[in-house]
């Protein structure tokens, strides 16, 4: 069994038990929700949960709590920045007048009360590959537990589990597209035969950046790695993107819940990135994601913090023989470094709700199965 199977556990389990204590909102300052557990397979695994009234300005929830950020609001935003600044307010209400019948059947839907199993509130949760009885028995287990509610697993890509997929498609989950995410296995030979990616080594390997890992960042390091990452994900791209505390950034020096890595240049953090490392049970299937990136924007493009970081990305995923998974965006720059693209889903299961909320949300099932998967390709390519 791989060694570092204990330590991916008990940080896990960490996150979950201050969760559970204190609500979402004391790891992420826009995830208000309610964390529970469940257990499948001997293991507890948690359920989000907003509360049951909307509140004052639902729209601010990240999109890792909230189905209506992920399907309506971002969108929104997305579209309203790609706007000049000076047509901005009329961007959003453009934006929001194009979207109003979407989030009308989002609405109809009761997504936002969902019970989302295994969310750790990240970008991209890993799982093991449960199969059909496992989640027959989890399925149940959510029915007797959130009967008035949908129910929900974000991150369900076939390529990475195939056999969860396959499982939930055959209880009668919908699988509704989400995301555009890009795969990697830095096994394969051809993933080092790209021009960029020798480039992006050479980049790293260079002596006028210090690299430091898990072992070297300190206490005094975590405002600065964590003002890199809100500056690119809250300021420049959405609210929306999971706005982690101080208090998480501590959790991950103290557990690894993430393992921070970071970039300095002439004595100050200009790069950093969060790794998760996800292993089945018995250590023989190995996926790894970053949650967390971030790099100085001020900084001379000639630099390449960026492409350090993804060079660090995929050094580490190589060395923990480990499957890369990239999440989305930037499908250009993931392609040129061995990504190959895959669509994403968010399971749904609806069938024990009343006959009008269960028919709403299989005409946006339908919807977005039918215009998801385009329109996702499309916004890649911008």
């Amino acid at each position: 069994m791989n060694a570092q199977i204990p330590t991916r556990s008990l940080a896990d389990a960490l996150w979950l038990l201050v969760a559970r204590a204190r609500g979402g909102a004391h790891w992420l300052a826009n995830a208000d929700c309610e964390v529970q557990s469940l257990e499948i397979d001997h293991a507890a695994q948690p359920v989000t949960l907003l509360p049951a009234k909307p509140q004052a300005n639902p729209g601010r929830q990240t999109y890792v709590a909230s189905p209506r950020s992920s399907w309506v609001s971002y969108p929104q935003h997305e579209m309203a920045r790609r706007l000049p600044p000076a047509l901005n307010f009329l961007g959003r209400a453009m934006a929001g007048c194009a979207l109003s019948p979407l989030s009308m059947l989002v609405n109809n839907c009761q997504l936002d009360q969902a019970a989302i199993f295994g969310n750790k509130l990240i970008s991209t949760n890993l799982y093991p590959d449960w199969a059909y009885p496992q989640v027959s028995e989890l399925q149940q287990q959510l029915l007797d537990t959130y009967p008035q509610r949908p129910l929900m697993l974000r991150n369900i890509c076939p390529q990475v589990n195939p056999g969860l997929a396959a499982a939930l498609q055959g209880l009668g989950w919908q699988l509704i597209p989400a995301r555009l995410v890009y795969l990697c296995d830095p096994a394969q030979a051809g993933v080092w035969k790209h021009n960029h990616v020798k480039q992006d080594k050479k980049l790293l390997a260079a002596s006028d950046i210090d690299i430091l890992g898990p072992q070297q960042i300190q206490v005094a390091d975590l405002p600065a790695i964590r003002e890199l990452f809100r500056s690119l994900f809250i300021h420049k791209h959405s609210s929306l993107n999971p706005d982690f505390t101080p208090a998480f950034f501590e959790m991950c020096l103290e557990s690894n819940f993430l393992d921070l890595y970071a970039l300095r240049l002439d004595g100050k953090i200009v790069g950093a990135v969060g790794l998760y490392e996800h292993y089945d049970k018995y250590g023989e299937r190995n996926w790894l994601t970053t949650p967390l990136i971030g790099y100085d924007q001020s900084l001379p493009q000639e630099l390449g913090i960026y492409r350090r970081l993804m060079a660090l990305l995929l050094q580490q995923a190589q060395q923990r023989q480990a499957q890369l998974h990239y999440s989305s965006g930037a499908g250009q720059f993931k392609r040129a470094r061995g990504g190959s693209a895959h669509l994403e889903y968010t399971a749904v299961y609806s069938r024990h709700l009343p006959r009008f909320t269960r028919n709403c949300n299989e005409l946006f099932a339908g919807l977005m199965q039918k215009y998801a998967p385009a329109v996702l390709k499309k916004a890649d390519s911008l």
